[in-house]
């Protein structure tokens, strides 16, 4: 019996991972997430352009009228926009290795340097920086 093929992503997963093992960017631990994400982005990219798209330009023959298809593609849409954003994460958390090696540096960096230290009420958000007016505190 002939094996089945792996999957797009999969594949496409496995080559970004090596690659990121081999140049050791990112944080180790993190790496596969993002790969995958990447993959998944891809495989969607190109079903839009190569399912959608004909679709949408009738080369390819559809019993849908514009308006549903235009529908579809938007629902496709919000689903690739939820990739970006799992994408977006998984690069963000992967991304600070300063993070992962001295967790306490990255809050740091948010710090006000010349702010008070640590539970001197210096840590407490003011009015001014959530941006309140006194008629919003009334």
């Amino acid at each position: 019996m002939p094996e089945a093929a792996a999957p797009a992503e999969q594949v496409i997963a496995q080559v970004l991972h090596r690659r990121m093992e081999d140049e050791k960017s990112l944080i180790a631990g993190e790496r596969g997430a993002v790969a995958y994400r990447i993959a998944e982005l891809m495989v969607h990219a190109k079903d839009l352009y190569t399912q959608s798209l004909p679709r949408l330009t009738k080369e390819i023959n559809s019993e849908l009228p514009m308006e549903e298809e235009l529908t579809g593609l938007r629902m496709v849409l919000l689903h690739m926009r939820d990739l970006i954003t799992d994408f977006d994460n998984a690069y963000l958390d992967a991304m600070f290795v300063e993070r992962k090696a001295n967790p306490e540096a990255v809050y740091d960096q948010w710090r006000d340097p010349d702010a008070e230290a640590p539970g001197d009420d210096g840590d407490e958000w003011t009015d001014e920086d959530l941006g309140l007016s006194e008629e919003e505190l009334s």
